[in-house]
């Protein structure tokens, strides 16, 4: 199915009446408390210190510069996400609409909706790809460099600022544990795409 024909179908499935929309809004609550209830009680201790620990970086400045970055170009907050995720996982040239779907949790009608704005912001621009006509490929200009450029570089800064504010002893500490941990399949890839993605 090409993304024309992928939005095209959920956006006449969201046409339909869709008398169940609440419940899907429990369901997804209650899944979340199932993974809640059943994680380790050392698991949500971990969980509320990273959660601490992010919380600090931000207030480091990095949610800050986004939110200046996003709101200076007129940016939804689907608009900015989508901008972002292009801009962290460049290593590729350019994605179609179902990657950025995919990487960012968001629908496929949604999606497109969000890349459309920030087509018409000069932001990203959609091509045919070479090998398959019937769909489009969508890629940051050279003015979307430099907004996702910007809110990385906040968010390193964010980064830094708390990684600097902990002791020679505790960075060392934590390389150790942080560094076995990313070796695990799944975080070795992201950690992979982070590394070049902020700009030197």
């Amino acid at each position: 199915m090409t993304d024309t024909e992928a939005v095209k179908a959920a956006d006449e499935g969201a046409d339909q009446p869709d008398s169940s929309a609440g419940n899907s809004v429990e369901a997804a609550r209650a899944a979340s408390q199932d993974v809640i209830d059943e994680a380790s009680p050392e698991a949500l201790r971990v969980a509320l210190q990273f959660g601490t620990l992010f919380r600090r970086m931000l207030s480091f400045g990095a949610a800050p510069t986004a939110l200046l970055e996003a709101d200076a170009h007129g940016l939804s907050f689907l608009e900015f996400k989508a901008l972002m995720s292009l801009g962290v996982f460049e290593s590729r040239d350019s994605f179609c609409l179902a990657d950025i779907s995919q990487s960012t949790g968001a629908s496929m009608p949604a999606m497109s909706r969000a890349i459309d704005g920030l087509v018409r912001k000069g932001l990203v621009s959609r091509v045919e790809d070479p090998e398959d006509r019937r769909r489009r490929l969508v890629s940051l200009t050279d003015q979307g460099h430099q907004v996702t450029n910007a809110a990385l570089m906040g968010r390193a800064v964010g980064a830094v600022k708390l990684a600097s504010s902990f002791s020679e002893e505790d960075l060392q500490e934590l390389d150790s544990l942080l560094s076995r941990l990313i070796e695990r399949e799944d975080l070795a890839s992201i950690h992979q795409q982070l590394e070049g993605a902020v700009p030197q």
